[in-house]
């Protein structure tokens, strides 16, 4: 098994507090703007350790563990090791919000992907797949805090 990394940043305009309340407290609301997820359900309390259940298109019914939430550094995390794609042993998530200035901040996400072994001569085609579906996601939620 190995490891790939993807980092996205998206600019946003609109204030890291009114991005936070729809992309951290509202991690349990994320069907309403992010591409692929039919619909999405908490199973608990928004915290850490929480359970967030998306029924998509592609993968079906999807679990990822939140395992980080910071609502002082405006971070969280989540954690996906069941129904993977194929060649994925697992994948992680890691978001964080920060003010640039006035009115506008930053979003940026560090996302790990563990490959199986027989995944490694494909990795640059993976690579350019889940870049894209990131970048993707994250223009998706800019356009959704910016309307």
């Amino acid at each position: 098994m190995t490891d790939m990394t993807i980092r996205t940043t998206v600019d946003i305009e609109a204030s890291a507090a009114k991005a936070w309340s729809l992309f951290g407290e509202g991690f349990g609301d994320w069907a309403d703007w992010a591409p692929g997820i039919d619909r999405s359900t908490l199973e608990g309390p928004l915290a850490q350790g929480v359970v967030r259940v998306n029924d998509t298109a592609s993968l079906g019914t999807v679990r990822q563990e939140l395992a980080r939430f910071d609502r002082d550094d405006l971070a969280l995390a989540y954690e996906m090791s069941e129904n993977l794609p194929p060649f994925f042993v697992k994948m992680r998530n890691d978001w964080v919000i920060e003010e640039v200035d006035a009115g506008r901040c930053r979003l940026t996400g560090v996302a790990l992907f563990v490959l199986k072994d027989e995944a490694e001569p494909m990795r640059s085609k993976l690579e350019g797949k889940m870049g894209m579906a990131l970048e993707a996601f994250a223009r998706a939620f800019r356009e959704h805090v910016q309307a």
